[in-house]
């Protein structure tokens, strides 16, 4: 079993909500959002290592079931986990839960490639990285 840890934690805010009352899609994918840049740090996958020049990375496939709505005032909590590394792309799940009944709002499953910061073309992962996944999978 892959370890599962917190990576995002927040507030719905009337501001994040649509026409029917309940937060919009894309206040969903802030915390999801959150929770990826989280999840990078874990690994390696840094601010400052984003901005050398060895590597960058890229959102390939992106899958949200939504579960339950989410209305202004909830507090949600997202754990997330890294649940497959290959040489060139890595796989997490986050899943939101609603703070107060502990019930899942939403999944996310999102799948992101390594790209070379020079060429722009998908290349192996640093050994760093690749061993830190590898110790959390």
């Amino acid at each position: 079993m892959q370890l599962s840890f917190e990576t995002a934690r927040g507030t719905v805010h009337a501001w994040q909500c649509d026409h029917m009352g309940h937060a919009n899609l894309r206040a969903y994918g802030e915390f999801f959002e959150q929770a990826l840049w989280h999840v990078f740090h874990r690994i390696g996958i840094t601010p400052s290592v984003l901005r050398g020049e060895t590597i960058r990375m890229a959102g390939v496939q992106q899958s949200i079931n939504y579960r339950k709505e989410l209305l202004p005032g909830d507090l949600v909590l997202v754990k997330s986990q890294l649940i497959e590394f290959r040489e060139r792309s890595l796989k997490m799940r986050h899943e939101m839960q609603h703070v107060e009944t502990g019930e899942v709002c939403a999944t996310c499953e999102l799948t992101a490639v390594c790209i070379d910061a020079k060429t722009r073309k998908p290349r192996e992962f640093p050994p760093e990285i690749s061993s830190k996944a590898k110790e959390i999978l």
